[in-house]
């Protein structure tokens, strides 16, 4: 029997509409679940469907809606709960509506609550280099589960870069701006790219989010130096997990990130001086900075049950 308007609502019905929430409010799988533990209940075969039960399912599509500020784009919002001894009938735009949610929910849109507090992990390099700075930080949640919660509530990792407090020269200068120009990297659960800075990146993976990395690192962002001589100079940034999940199509399981800067001096000048005596363009002094960072999403329409991540640099060489 078709789901319209006007018929009694039957049990099937109250449950597939039911499983289908629950998929985005609770555990899910893949790229659809926040974790959150107040799920609705299903029903036995035969059940009357009361007012309360189907006040909570409507409370739960109101909950995902204003999480993922969907409010302008469904219907939820102008109905009014039923009470004991009203008759309930079905709700037309009941199954639109959800399907509205389930694609922001497999986009892992988190708008509507904004975001938590940012937790940074800086990463500096103080001495001087000709050839490469290397920081690498890892981010690890608790779970699989919980990497996945992160990150289809909203939630983001970022990436910046800067130089300060160096020996003011051509090629110092030309790094300060480097780093500048590159902005921040952002990553999301199914997108990233580059936001803010200036010039044009040679590498801007803008669809390499959390459910796209594998276990081979993988550069989702390279810019170069847009001043000769030192144009063959860039900054690249290399991603990857540490395990994926092949059994459902949907993304990864992993619950280790791994994210990877580089600072590479290709510029063809002198090295055989000291700057300082000859003036030589052949170090760059200062403090190279890596900033990682990771933010969930805020809490204001559901609970944080991605735990605690960590960060920890992994490695900082300076050559």
């Amino acid at each position: 029997m078709a789901y319209q308007t006007g018929d009694t609502i039957l049990d099937t019905h109250y449950n597939d509409f039911a499983t289908s929430v629950n998929t985005m409010w609770g555990a899910g799988t893949g790229v659809r679940g926040l974790g959150q533990s107040t799920t609705v209940s299903t029903v036995s075969d035969g059940t009357t469907i009361t007012a309360a039960q189907w006040t909570t399912l409507l409370g739960r599509c109101r909950s995902i809606s204003d999480h993922q500020a969907n409010d302008g784009n469904i219907t939820i919002d102008t109905l009014t709960d039923p009470t004991t001894g009203d008759q309930i009938e079905a709700f037309g735009a009941l199954s639109t509506d959800i399907g509205t949610l389930d694609t922001s929910a497999a986009l892992a849109t988190g708008t509507g609550s904004g975001f938590g507090s940012a937790t940074q992990n800086i990463v500096n390099a103080s001495g001087t280099f000709t050839g490469v700075v290397t920081q690498a930080s890892t981010l690890t949640f608790a779970g699989g589960n919980e990497a996945r919660y992160f990150f289809n509530s909203g939630g983001k990792v970022e990436v910046s870069w800067t130089v300060t407090g160096g020996t003011s020269d051509s090629k110092y200068d030309n790094w300060v701006a480097l780093a500048t120009a590159c902005g921040t990297y952002q990553i999301f659960a199914n997108t990233s790219g580059k936001t803010g800075g200036s010039g044009t990146a040679s590498t801007n993976n803008t669809d390499y989010g959390y459910f796209d990395q594998t276990t081979s690192a993988v550069v989702a962002f390279k810019q170069f130096e847009d001043t000769a001589p030192y144009t063959a100079s860039y900054i690249q940034l290399s991603l990857n997990v540490n395990a994926t999940d092949a059994t459902d199509g949907l993304g990864n399981n992993g619950t280790v990130m791994t994210v990877k800067s580089e600072m590479v001096d290709a510029a063809a000048d002198q090295t055989a001086y000291n700057k300082n005596i000859y003036n030589v363009l052949d170090q760059v002094d200062g403090t190279k900075r890596t900033t990682f960072s990771f933010t969930p999403s805020a809490t204001t329409y559901i609970t944080a049950t991605w735990g605690t991540p960590a960060w920890a640099t992994t490695t900082n060489t300076e050559t």
